[in-house]
């Protein structure tokens, strides 16, 4: 047989399979995703809210303190078991969250993808800003407040992801060494105020209010516009003072208590 009379085999490489997380997304329209966004930021800023609230029985004293502590624990009882509820409200809050992540991450990327860019060239931009090696703006051209905290989204998403974790572990596990060598289960109040008389973690969690101030103010703001409840003028007016009113008064509340603290107000 003439071998120049044989098909020619195709060499080209195949089509790379796509990952889990492409077939994951490749259906939901970024419409879906920011309405996802929305819908689970909403729950997460609610429950911010309730539990700055709560700790604000922290200035009535050991007694109430630890008193509320436990009906969080007991709520529902005896119709529900002990923790029951609470259970069901950190599942929530876990979906939540990481439905929050996920379309975040995933809208991310597209917008990468949109402008070209690669995950590389964002490490490198980053690294060039922390070093003060990026040029800086005319000062004609110098972003607003509200320019850099659109901006930085994900850095302060970022920064309340690992105040999150270490909240967790410092307060609710008391696993060291983020939380204090006094840290005793059951007593709510004294963990409390041990963890925040170590001035570096008081600081780390009053610097971290700064963020969720910033990521709560623009969250609300934009999860409004893409339910579509700033259709006008006078409702992105109240959307935007609601929003400042809401972030402000949950970050100052939280950022009271660790200097209250470091004040012996609280002891």
């Amino acid at each position: 047989m003439n071998p120049a009379a044989q098909p020619p085999t195709d060499t080209a490489d195949p089509a790379p399979k796509p990952s889990a997380w492409e077939v994951m997304f490749k259906d939901a329209t970024n419409s879906e995703l920011k309405l996802a966004m929305a819908a689970s930021g909403t729950v997460l800023s609610l429950f911010t809210a309730g539990h700055m609230a709560g700790n604000m029985q922290v200035y009535r004293g050991r007694k109430y303190y630890n008193e509320y502590a436990e009906f969080i624990r007991t709520v529902g009882a005896p119709v529900l078991p002990r923790n029951g509820v609470l259970w069901v409200v950190r599942v929530g809050l876990l979906a939540s969250a990481t439905s929050h992540i996920m379309a975040g991450t995933e809208l991310t990327l597209r917008a990468m993808r949109a402008e070209r860019h690669t995950v590389q060239g964002t490490i490198r931009d980053l690294k060039r800003q922390l070093t003060g090696k990026q040029r800086r703006r005319p000062r004609g051209r110098r972003r607003s407040v509200p320019q850099i905290i659109a901006r930085s989204m994900r850095s302060t998403g970022v920064v309340l992801g690992l105040f999150t974790v270490y909240h967790v572990a410092d307060l609710t596990v008391g696993a060291r060494p983020a939380a204090s060598s006094k840290h005793r289960h059951g007593d709510a109040y004294g963990n409390l105020v041990a963890s925040l008389s170590r001035p570096g973690v008081a600081f780390f969690y009053a610097a971290s209010m700064a963020a969720l101030a910033g990521h709560m103010i623009h969250g609300m703001r934009t999860a409004a516009m893409d339910a579509g409840f700033t259709t006008t003028a006078q409702r992105a007016q109240t959307v935007e003072v609601a929003a400042k009113v809401v972030g402000a008064v949950v970050a100052l509340g939280n950022v009271t208590i660790p200097v209250a603290v470091q004040a012996k107000v609280v002891r």
